[in-house]
């Protein structure tokens, strides 16, 4: 087994075709299948299906892929920790954004990473709070933003702010005009809210039982642009973050209303392993983070506060 063979592998997984990956890769379709097949033959197993849809992997090759992401990842680390000797920060970065982060914050951070760290590669990754998490444990990404800490295990969590959460209506809804609502308003609203394994609807989930009512939920939907379209065409009401519907509310799509009575609120931390050795390049992108985060604190934004001390 080698590693150019573990790096075909992950690319077709990737792609999902063998033509894709030699297009990509720059190698001849019929070399790449040999590399594959020296692999089976080596390892005893079958890797890769073929069907209408393209190539998936086997069991086995699922559990190929998790060891060849960590001995890659690990290859780079290597290399990386030679070349921090000397020079600025360079080398690829893998950050973790949730959805509703990534609306808000993933071209800041690539146009301040190209400004200041033109050596740095950035690789934006969007998903929940809690694969986040997993992903940085098991050393898939080196930082992420993220809400929840509960889901961490043996990871920094540093708090950076804290963010108001808003009920998200129709533009023409007759109290869209409203600055506020009261929790209870919720009660019988048709909602538009993740599935059960989200922070979020765990934290609306709570917050409802702590004042004696049932959500009235009417779609589960873990995409927030798919979120917010269902809003606009009247199938309901969501609960997100202001950042991530600022352009809607600006064109006049949704009215976004605060929670008072009481506010419904999230902290958000930064995330990251405490005991790897972190690159230059990856330290570097945390401080950005923290700087960027800050900025937007500064000027008011998002309905984002300081994290208390």
């Amino acid at each position: 087994m080698t590693i150019r063979q573990l790096q075909y592998f992950l690319r077709i997984v990737e792609l999902r075709s063998f033509s894709k990956a030699a297009t990509y890769l720059h190698v001849a379709q019929p070399a790449l299948g040999l590399q594959v097949r020296k692999l089976e033959e080596e390892l005893g197993v079958k890797l890769l299906e073929r069907h209408s849809r393209g190539v998936v992997p086997t069991e086995a090759g699922l559990l190929l892929r998790e060891h060849a992401q960590i001995i890659l990842r690990q290859m780079d680390r290597a290399r990386q920790s030679v070349t921090d000797l000397a020079g600025p920060p360079r080398g690829r970065v893998a950050v973790g954004l949730t959805p509703t982060l990534n609306l808000i914050l993933a071209t800041q951070l690539v146009e301040r990473c190209r400004q200041d760290y033109p050596k740095v590669s950035l690789a934006i990754v969007d998903a929940m709070s809690e694969d986040l998490m997993e992903w940085v444990e098991s050393d898939r990404i080196d930082v992420a933003l993220s809400y929840n800490p509960s889901a961490a295990q043996g990871l920094v969590c540093e708090p950076l702010l804290v963010e108001d959460l808003c009920l998200i209506c129709p533009a023409d809804d007759r109290k869209a005009h409203k600055e506020t609502v009261g929790l209870n308003e919720i009660a019988k609203l048709p909602m538009i809210l993740p599935s059960v394994s989200s922070g979020l609807r765990s934290l609306v989930e709570e917050a409802a039982r702590a004042r004696n009512f049932d959500l009235n939920v009417v779609l589960e939907i873990d995409s927030v642009t798919a979120m917010k379209e269902m809003v606009v065409n009247g199938v309901g009401y969501a609960i997100l973050p202001l950042g991530s519907v600022k352009r809607e509310v600006e064109d006049g799509r949704v009215a976004a209303r605060r929670f008072d009575r009481p506010s419904l609120s999230r902290n958000m931390y930064l995330v990251y392993s405490g005991k790897r050795h972190t690159s230059k390049a990856a330290a570097a992108i945390r401080e950005l983070m923290r700087d960027v985060v800050q900025e937007n604190l500064n000027a008011g934004a998002w309905a984002w506060r300081p994290a208390p001390v």
